[in-house]
């Protein structure tokens, strides 16, 4: 059967189809993502949570049980690292000033840790009379189950529950998962930032922006989350999508991170006192030149050593699993975004570079969104297996970084 072909395709020599107009639909289409609809199921969340709950009990006990047996207590093995940091603003506030080494580097300090955790761990401390570091423990229990029904959710709206209830076992199981046990600030920033992320793709913006500035008072990793809410927001405006409210999102999201940066450097006494005392700890945006120097350096060490095959692990498995969240039409394209800025964030900054798998841990949950239905299919003996071997992989792997490695994971 002959085609037509409409008269204006004759005159102008362009081919069916190849009008300005259809080449924007067609990319239109191509990046188009399925609806997503959020819905909070109390039961179906509940019984997230005891799974959060349950892992973390296990890998917690062979935690301890490790590191008794290694001759450490359990204060000191809760008060290492960043939780000594975080107990020690708990404790005594933040420091008025800064000391300097002779190559005018600030020595280690406290005012790089944001303050809602200290925050939150005097508060229970005072209200239940715990030690500080058990308060911290409680802050990081309690915030774990938050962040385990707020992932639950998210992946819910995008993956269904079956899947979804994967996303928070593989997450509570993960290698870096020890940190939600103990009082570092991942557990929190994991509750606000999924939270945060429930209330975008549902378009409640004004609780997005709020959110947003909370997790700005807790890591200065919210600043990919700052962004992409932004972002979202203004983008939303501009297909005139809700009226003005996605405005709300965007003016409120940078707030807490200023603030934080504001409220810190006013303990010295300076504007800009956070960015000089986060010096100390190497801490600066060099567009991956640091990280390439470590890989080079991994690249040529002889003695095997497992942080450095985890590091390399986060950087590769990151970069691909962004790639698959991409071409995911179920996943929404600020998910994406996120996933993606934070893994320029972790590549392009130097520093601590063994912690760059913790770093990604409260992102985790939205990496696992496309491999999470296969699991899911699995018999429930399997998936339970994979999540028992791997709460305990996670405490026997978090007993050796915090008892045994230098530097800090």
């Amino acid at each position: 059967m002959a085609q037509l072909v409409p008269p204006s395709a004759v005159t102008s020599g362009r081919p069916p189809g190849g009008t300005p107009d259809n080449l924007r639909a067609r990319l239109r289409e191509a990046v188009r993502r399925q609806p997503v609809h959020v819905t909070f199921v109390p039961r179906e969340t509940y019984r997230a949570v005891a799974v959060q709950l349950t892992l973390s009990l296990l890998g917690y006990t062979v935690l301890l049980l490790l590191n008794r047996h290694l001759g450490h207590g359990v204060t000191s093995v809760l008060g290492r690292w960043d939780a000594a940091n975080y107990l020690s603003v708990a404790a005594h506030g933040y420091p008025g000033r800064l000391t300097f080494r002779p190559d005018g580097v600030p020595d280690y300090n406290t005012l790089a840790f944001f303050p809602l955790v200290p925050g939150l761990i005097l508060a229970v401390h005072a209200a239940t009379g715990l030690t500080l570091a058990h308060a911290g423990v409680l802050v990081s229990w309690v915030a774990g189950a938050v962040a385990a029904s707020g992932v639950h959710t998210l992946a819910r709206a995008v993956v269904g529950h079956r899947a979804a209830l994967v996303c928070v076992g593989l997450w509570a199981c993960s290698p870096y998962a020890f940190v939600l046990w103990i009082p570092y600030s991942e557990a929190v920033f994991t509750a606000v930032l999924m939270w945060a992320l429930v209330a975008l793709v549902a378009r409640r913006w004004v609780t997005a922006g709020l959110l947003c500035t909370l997790a700005g008072t807790v890591r200065p990793t919210a600043s990919v989350l700052v962004a992409v809410t932004a972002l979202t927001g203004l983008v939303a405006v501009a297909g005139r999508r809700d009226g003005l409210r996605p405005l709300a999102a965007t003016v409120l999201a940078p707030l807490g991170l200023v603030g934080s940066w504001l409220y810190l450097g006013s303990r010295i006494g300076s504007v800009t006192g956070w960015f000089v005392a986060q010096r100390a700890w190497g801490q600066s945006f060099d567009l991956g030149r640091g990280t390439l120097q470590f890989l080079r350096h991994a690249a040529g060490e002889h003695s095997p050593d497992m942080r450095y095959v985890a590091v390399l692990t986060a950087i590769a498995a990151v970069a691909v699993g962004t790639v698959a969240l991409a071409v995911d039409r179920r996943v929404p394209w600020p998910l994406v975004l996120l996933v993606a800025g934070a893994w320029l964030l972790m590549v392009g900054v130097s520093g601590a570079p063994f912690s760059k798998p913790r770093f990604m841990l409260p992102f985790l949950p939205v990496l696992l969104l496309p491999p999470a239905p296969a699991l899911a299919r699995a018999r429930r003996e399997v998936r339970w297996m994979v999540y028992g071997s791997g709460a305990v992989f996670a405490g026997w792997y978090g007993a050796g970084l915090l008892a045994l490695f230098r530097p800090a994971p």
